[in-house]
This record gives C-alpha cells, sequence and structure tokens, in this order.
C-alpha cells in the first residue's frame, strides 16, 4: 500500500469495498465468519465506461487486445489528472500472445533470458518446504527487499524465489508483482505460493509504513511454515492453525523487529486449495476417494480475495468476494476501537478511507499484523475467516487475490470479467495484463502509483483434462 504516513495512507477503499457490496457486519472478533458477498453479472454488464477519458476495456469479447476508446486522431490525448494538471497520453494497444503461458513459464523464460526482465529470478527455497516431504512443495516467492531496492525502476517486476519444477503445479496460476511510483520507498508487496500433489497454499501481502517492505516480508517467510507446520497434525483444523501462526508470529516479530514493527505493517491474505473428504454414505465416515477441491481463506487488512465460477466460457460469472475489508469505520471494528479507547476519523470524501487514530500515526485499516504503535488503540492482528467453499465440479472456477493497488482502480466484478477472458493456460499473460491495466488506471487518475500484486488461479478439477 501507499505508505502509512500520518493522514497519508491511501489503503483498504470504499471503491473496492463497496464494488459488490457493503461491508457486512459481524462479531468483533467473533469465530463465526463473516457471509460471504456474491454477485452474478453477464458478461455484457460487466463491460466498463471510459475511466478518465480513456477506455480500458474494449467492447469486444476476444480477449486478444485492449483497445482505448476514442475516434478520430488518438494518438495523442490531453488527458487530465484529478489534481488538475494535464499531460498527454499515447494512444496505446496491447496485444496479448496466444500461446500458453503459466507462472512457470514466465521463470523459465526468465532463467533462459535474464535480460527480458528486470526483476531478479532466485533458485531457492522457501522455509515452509523444510517442514514437508523433500522435493514435495515446488515454491515461488518474493525476494527479500532493501532500502536499496527503492532505486530500482519504478514498475519493474519484483524480484522472485523459485524451487522445484514449477511446470509440474497442478493448478493453472498467474503471478505479478509491479514496483509502483513511490520514490520513498521499494515494492512493499510480498506473495507466496505454496505447492504439493494434495494442495495449494497462496498469500498476498502488502507493507505500509517506513519498513512495511520489512515487514511483510518477515511474515511471508515465516507464516506458512508456521500454518504447514500445524495442518500437518491436523489438517481440517484451518482456522485454529491460521490463528495460533499468527499469535506465534507476532510474538516472534515483537522480540525480532523490534521498533521495525512499530509504526509499519502489513496485511495479510491468505488462501488455501485442498481436498475436503466427504462423508461416505454407507459407513458415515471420511472418504478421500469422494473427496472435492475446497478453498479456505484468512485475512486481515484489506488485500481481498475473490472467487468466481460459472457454467461454461460465455456464461456469466458469480462473483463471490471472500473478504470483508477490515477497515475502521466497520460497525463492529469500530465498537472495538472504541472499547479499546482509540478513536475513528470518518473519511472527508467519499473515496477516501475511514482511519484510526493514535496520538502520532494512524491507519487506514482496523486489522493487520505489525503497526504495533496502535494496537493499545484497538488495532487487532487476529484474522477473519472467509466461509469453506467446496468447488463444485459441474462449474469453471478461478480465485484472484491482489493487493489494493488492483482493488482501489479496479472492483472485484471487473477485474473477474477481464482475467476471465483468458484461457485458463494463459494465466500468467492475464495476471500480467491485469496488473497493467491497473498501473494504467492509477496514472490516469493520481500522482502516484501504488504497488500492485495479482495472484490468479485456475483451479484443476477432478477429472478435468490438462
Amino acid at each position: 500500500s501507499v505508505p502509512a504516513t500520518p493522514a497519508s495512507k491511501s489503503c483498504a477503499s470504499s471503491t473496492a469495498g463497496q464494488s459488490l457490496a457493503s461491508g457486512l457486519p459481524a462479531a468483533a472478533l467473533a469465530a463465526t465468519p463473516p457471509v460471504a458477498k456474491t454477485v452474478s453479472l453477464s458478461d455484457e454488464a460487466l463491460k466498463e465506461p471510459p475511466v478518465c477519458a480513456m477506455s480500458s476495456l474494449g467492447s469486444s469479447s476476444d480477449a486478444s487486445a485492449e483497445t482505448p476508446a476514442g475516434t478520430g486522431n488518438d494518438k495523442e490525448r490531453l488527458v487530465r489528472r484529478r489534481s488538475g494538471r494535464p499531460f498527454l497520453a499515447s494512444s496505446r494497444r496491447l496485444t496479448v500472445e496466444t500461446r500458453q503461458k503459466l507462472i512457470g513459464d514466465f521463470i523459465e523464460q526468465a532463467a533462459q533470458n535474464e535480460t527480458a526482465h528486470s526483476g531478479e529470478f532466485v533458485p531457492k527455497q522457501h522455509p515452509a518446504a523444510a517442514v514437508q516431504t523433500p522435493g514435495m512443495v515446488l515454491s515461488v516467492w518474493g525476494t527479500e527487499c532493501t532500502d536499496d531496492d527503492r532505486f530500482t525502476p519504478y514498475f519493474a517486476q519484483k524480484g522472485i524465489n523459485f524451487d522445484g519444477e514449477i511446470s509440474r503445479m497442478q493448478h493453472r496460476i498467474g503471478l505479478m508483482s509491479h514496483r509502483g511510483y513511490k520514490p520513498e520507498s521499494p515494492n512493499q508487496d510480498d506473495f507466496f505460493v505454496l505447492a504439493r500433489p494434495e494442495s495449494l497454499l497462496l498469500g498476498v501481502l502488502d507493507g505500509h509504513g517506513p519498513q512495511g517492505h520489512e515487514v511483510a516480508h518477515f511474515a511471508q517467510e515465516r507464516l506458512p511454515k508456521l500454518i504447514m507446520e500445524r495442518l500437518r497434525r491436523d489438517g481440517e483444523a484451518w482456522a485454529s492453525a491460521v490463528n495460533s501462526s499468527m499469535e506465534e508470529l507476532v510474538s516472534e516479530a515483537r522480540e525480532t523487529l523490534a521498533d521495525k514493527a512499530d509504526n509499519s505493517g502489513s496485511t495479510v491474505t491468505v488462501a488455501m486449495l485442498d481436498q475436503a473428504p466427504c462423508p461416505d454414505s454407507a459407513s458415515a465416515t471420511l472418504s478421500s476417494s469422494s473427496s472435492r477441491l475446497r478453498l479456505r481463506c484468512a485475512h486481515l487488512g484489506d488485500s481481498i480475495a475473490v472467487h468466481a465460477r460459472r457454467t461454461a466460457k460465455g456464461q456469466p460469472w458469480e462473483v463471490t468476494q471472500l473478504t470483508d475489508i477490515h477497515r475502521p469505520d466497520r460497525p463492529d471494528e469500530m465498537e472495538r476501537i472504541e472499547e479499546a479507547g482509540g478513536k475513528v476519523m470518518q473519511p472527508s470524501q467519499p473515496s477516501h478511507p475511514s482511519r484510526l487514530l493514535t496520538p502520532d500515526w494512524n491507519l487506514a485499516m482496523s486489522r493487520s499484523f505489525g503497526d504495533f504503535h496502535a494496537v493499545p488503540y484497538g488495532l487487532s492482528s487476529q484474522p477473519e475467516f472467509a466461509p469453506s467453499l467446496e468447488l463444485d465440479s459441474g462449474y469453471e472456477h478461478l480465485v484472484l487475490i491482489c493487493s489494493d493497488g488492483v482493488w482501489d482502480v479496479i472492483p472485484p466484478a471487473q477485474a473477474v470479467a477481464f482475467v476471465g477472458k483468458f484461457r485458463p493456460e494463459e494465466a500468467q499473460l492475464a495476471a500480467e495484463r491485469l496488473v497493467a491495466k491497473a498501473q494504467l488506471r492509477w496514472q490516469e487518475a493520481e500522482d502516484v502509483v501504488d504497488d500492485i500484486t495479482a495472484i490468479l488461479v485456475w483451479p484443476s478439477m477432478q477429472g478435468e483434462e490438462s
């Protein structure tokens, strides 16, 4: 997110939160998960209007091109920012390749031609792999970010660590993380994808504050390992595994990160795809042979996770926002904050987020990892859980997890409509184009561009041909 400085954090927004439905109240820290919000929209309804005098998504149903709207000679057009300052924008066309491209292809191509991508690609095992059977975990995760990364080019791809033969991943995955336009900080987003034959654990983290990139990477390296250790003992104890893992992570951060996590923090959104055993009708026992793919999700902050499904290509998507963003003015969150003696500042404009106020700092979210200065004023690090979803094999499914660099400028339904125009085998291309689309919208509307990260997963269903 844009760094959290006094009255400057531009994160969790009503733009994303209100795109499908208003936030649903829940008990402040109750174990009962919030009800996910679902809409069903046709492709026609998802066609979007031009943004700031430039169209982002063409009316054609063909996903092979993205063309700006306009008539006559558009090669150079005057576009006015929200601040009122004009700039010249060139007409552009983004041509999408038609060959298969997944995250494994992306990494393989970069390894063969290091000059093709600005990011660094490092063969390195994720720490979470150590608690699994050797060689069974395929990992893709963000490299550690340092202050020197402030001098990397704007919009550069974040460095990627990888381990194993990524092309063996069962599910079709695309991943992209770009640095924004924030001269004072490097890319503070982070991510991980850990694939086993029977499960997929993935997450997006969005750091904020002066050392937000360090806080996000600290959690990215450690939290998956803690969760995996607990799930190995009881694969059905998802909520308790995530809760206790976060508690241990917070304790370790207080000792290890010291002041770095006092005025800096990170969102955390994690999701897991695995097989859910179903009761056998004859024996009433759990049978793995009759299992169905399920999706479980937990989050802190405003990095939204979305699930979408449709009966077939060309049919309308049914879009479910799995995470209800933790904004300070959400009724249950505000209640907890005020009970702790904290205060919530309402937004001065509808497009601005509310803020959790502290004597020296304020936050545009009510739950996060880190930000220890705000804990006495009602900030929570307890994750919230979406209802578990079993993925019906009669549908085509996708899962999209992004930092607010996407959601602040592209609502979930539009994001699904956009990536859904690509084939599942083009998941990497879809993620790249979505990030580029979000970047363009930021450039059209603001003087800064947030860091932008997107992970797209097309689950491979049982019996589905690869």
